[in-house]
């Protein structure tokens, strides 16, 4: 199923939309602010530094990232000048480049004019350092579950 054929719908009390790419985007916001509390990497990352990064498609979702002195927040784009601007063809392109966390997706989609992107570019290496903090660490027990159950997958449906 493509994430593009899901209907979209504003989600008031959040300020969020079930759009693939806006879901994605208020996830990793959550994720940025508990670092900015419990990560001193990230909190070195964000410590007096004041910008916005702009994560949008074309016709669509945009939503920044605002980091402002040691806090992190989000709002949806409404016309704010950003630092640095990130503009993908569509959503579901998006996630799956953001999701991948490869440097070298990037470089594709610039090449192939599938990613636009303008302003500061060092905000581009302060977003893929912040990245690497984003997924969590899992005890090792969990590693080794998350192992067996990948090889027991594998083994009834041959993927």
């Amino acid at each position: 199923m493509k994430l593009s054929s899901l209907p979209v719908v504003k989600l008031p009390v959040v300020d969020v939309t079930t759009d693939p790419l806006d879901l994605l985007l208020a996830g990793l916001v959550l994720r940025m602010k508990q670092l900015a509390r419990t990560s001193p990497k990230f909190i070195e990352l964000i410590y007096d530094r004041k910008f916005r990064i702009e994560i949008g498609v074309e016709n669509g979702v945009a939503r920044q990232i605002v980091v402002d002195h040691g806090k992190v927040s989000d709002e949806v784009a409404n016309g704010q000048a950003a630092d640095f601007k990130l503009q993908f063809a569509n959503s579901e392109y998006a996630v799956k480049t953001l999701l991948k966390g490869d440097p070298s997706a990037f470089m594709t989609g610039m090449q192939s004019g599938d990613i636009k992107m303008e302003g500061d570019f060092s905000l581009l290496v302060w977003f893929n350092q912040a990245a690497k903090l984003i997924p969590p660490r899992l005890p090792k027990p969990v590693k080794q579950r998350i192992k067996q159950v990948r090889q027991f997958i594998k083994a009834k449906t041959g993927k």
